[in-house]
């Protein structure tokens, strides 16, 4: 995390909005709750989309030489995944944005019809489709800040 910025890997924008405090260990789902409560908070932090390891990954165990090592084929496939949501979202990578619109487009864009398709293989797919997108967390990227 760069001062007021979180740099975010593309894919990530589908896993946040349906985070159900899980993950590989405690400390990498203690440092994803985290970040998601850093945007609940602040929901026009500025958000980089990224096609490499990010602030999530960073405590991720299987992280090595800034790429993932847990299997031989599994870097390949996040990076076809951080593809495949680029496009699915129209982004760029290495784009900056408000929290708020970005995860609102993501949250638009991508729901229980779809997201079979865009995330097929990954280890977290079922708790995604059983918890679907936490409400608190969209009302609180929509809040008022008046």
């Amino acid at each position: 995390m760069i001062n007021n910025m979180l740099k975010i890997r593309a894919h990530h924008l589908l896993c946040i909005p349906r985070f159900y405090s899980g993950g590989y260990n405690k400390v990498f789902g203690k440092n994803l709750k985290r970040i998601c409560f850093k945007i609940r908070k602040n929901p026009n932090i500025k958000i980089k989309i990224i096609k490499k390891c990010d602030d999530i990954c960073n405590k991720c165990p299987h992280k090595k030489d800034n790429i993932c090592k847990k299997t031989p084929k599994l870097n390949y496939w996040i990076l076809a995944q951080d593809n495949k949501v680029l496009k699915k979202l129209k982004l760029k990578e290495n784009s900056v944005h408000n929290a708020k619109d970005v995860f609102n487009l993501s949250i638009d864009k991508v729901n229980s019809e779809n997201i079979r398709s865009i995330c097929k293989g990954c280890v977290f797919l079922e708790n995604c489709m059983h918890i679907g997108i936490n409400n608190s967390f969209k009302k609180d990227l929509n809040k008022r800040s008046d």
